[in-house]
């Protein structure tokens, strides 16, 4: 007895449970359609919103990227500005400034 009854509350759970008992109530076709118009139009700004954010991102990227392309030229830039300087004292202090002073250099 006890078995038959725990197979007919089990057979009762499965059934409450299954996808035909829940699919058996009657839908109402304009709701549905209601529903996917919602759907669509929270896929379409979720969609926007995505591809605000990748904008955004690529913005963000593309300017960083300009910011450090800046900031090496300016870098190559005083770095050729000290070797021009560096270069000059050289030149200047090994310049023969001998005053007509010939040391075997001319002939």
């Amino acid at each position: 007895m006890k078995a038959s009854l725990f197979s007919l509350v089990a057979a009762l759970g499965l059934f409450a449970s299954s996808a035909s008992f829940a699919a058996a109530a009657p839908s109402d076709p304009y709701k549905a359609r209601k529903e996917a118009i919602r759907y669509d139009r929270k896929a379409e700004v979720e969609r926007a919103r995505r591809e605000a954010a990748q904008r955004k991102y690529e913005l963000e990227r593309q300017r960083q990227a300009a910011a450090q392309q800046r900031a090496r030229l300016e870098a190559q830039r005083r770095q050729e500005q000290q070797r021009a300087a560096e270069r000059a004292r050289w030149e200047a202090q090994h310049r023969h400034d001998d005053h007509g002073r010939d040391y075997g250099y001319r002939r």
